[in-house]
């Protein structure tokens, strides 16, 4: 230090003193003063540390799970896990309100043009009044030249043959089932081919180049190449679309929801979420969604609200960890949603967005933010359909 800064110091430290000061003697008691404390305080701050690296020591318990707390007394318990986010849908009535997602899919289905040809991937497929089934595009819409029946169960009760999964998620195939059958159509060519799948054939979903043929009495999987139809070790419309083999299983009264992948099952727990915690199946169009290792579905809404809502539930497929739901009040007749046939997923829109049915209007439900969207309506005489997802 230059002597100048010490004479600068010193000029300052004797601003401080009172009038009258001897200066020498004032700025050697006050520096002492100044080292003191400043012992003092190194002293005390060891001292802290010290306590601290001793408790330490001596009171930290074992490394804690994740998942548990330690209470003071030093006893693991564990901890409560928080509810995922929970959406609410505004009643029927304030759909319109909702903002309009912008799609390639026409916001209206009403009075789309029927054209010989259009270009461009098939974005939907629709059964309509006139018995025809049409290839949605973003120009109009396409008949499909085949001969289709409908398919029905076991009691011969009829339904469409368009099923909600029919479009492959890549638009250039197209599946619908029909009784000891299965009629395959190539979009692109235009070609269909027809597979022996004996039974009452109600559902089919995509799992790659095959096809899982649902039935009430049992499940066939359709290998495309080969044609050959392997009975599944299950039956009924349990499965999820995607290309994933997993299943979503309420297997009784009482007992937990499951998520089944192959030979592996996990618990869905829906307690609190949907009536008696258990997601039941109500028909063959009543199918979960896969994307991203999340899966989607609808059910029942829990027990106070028995009869009178749904809810979407969104959950990790390989820890079964409910993400996220929505509750979609049903509202009252005659412009109620839901009902009997519930809000069904109808499958994704890009990564984040889940389709729900309400209605006759698609809803989109972003996952992420909670915000939901109007997608398209769709009018009385579209009396089936299907989305490509993807």
């Amino acid at each position: 230090m230059t002597d100048q800064r010490l004479r600068e110091l010193f000029g300052e430290l004797a601003e401080t003193l009172p009038e009258g000061s001897s200066s020498a003697g004032e700025l050697w008691r006050l520096g002492t003063r100044r080292r003191a404390r400043r012992r003092l305080t190194a002293a005390a701050a060891v001292a802290t540390v010290a306590a601290v690296v001793v408790a330490g020591i001596v009171m930290t318990p074992e490394p804690v799970e994740r998942g548990v707390a330690v209470h003071p007394g030093g006893t693991p318990v564990p901890m409560t896990p928080s509810a995922p986010p929970a959406d609410v849908a505004p009643p029927p009535a304030g759909e319109a309100a909702l903002p309009a997602l912008a799609t390639a899919l026409p916001e209206r289905w009403a009075g789309v043009p029927v054209m010989p040809s259009i270009a461009g991937p098939v974005l939907a497929l629709a059964a309509y009044g006139d018995g025809r089934i049409y290839a949605m595009k973003a120009g109009g819409r396409v008949r499909l030249d085949v001969k289709l029946d409908a398919a029905v169960d076991a009691t011969g009760s009829p339904s469409p043959a368009l099923v909600p999964n029919s479009l492959a998620p890549d638009g250039t195939m197209a599946a619908f089932p029909q009784r000891d059958e299965v009629v395959v159509v190539d979009l692109v060519i235009g070609q269909a081919r027809r597979y022996r799948v004996p039974g009452f054939n109600q559902a089919v979903l995509w799992r790659g180049d095959r096809l899982l043929v649902e039935q009430q009495a049992a499940n066939y999987l359709l290998d495309l190449a080969t044609g050959a139809a392997v009975r599944q070790p299950f039956k009924g419309f349990a499965s999820a679309a995607g290309y994933g083999d997993l299943r979503i299983v309420s297997p009784g009264q009482g007992r937990r929801t499951l998520i089944r992948q192959g030979d592996r099952e996990l618990r869905l727990d829906v307690r609190g979420i949907t009536g008696q915690g258990r997601m039941p199946v109500r028909g063959p169009g009543d199918h979960g969604w896969q994307r991203d290792g999340l899966v989607a579905r609808s059910a029942p809404a829990h027990d106070d609200r028995r009869g009178r809502a749904d809810v979407v539930v969104v959950a990790e497929s390989a820890t079964g960890r409910v993400v996220r739901t929505l509750l979609l009040p049903w509202g009252d007749p005659p412009g109620a949603r839901c009902g009997k046939a519930g809000c069904a997923v109808r499958g994704w829109y890009g990564h984040d967005t889940v389709i729900v049915e309400s209605g006759d209007r698609l809803l989109g439900w972003n996952i992420g933010t909670g915000a939901l969207s109007r997608l398209t309506q769709l009018p009385e005489e579209v009396t089936a359909y299907s989305l490509r997802s993807g």
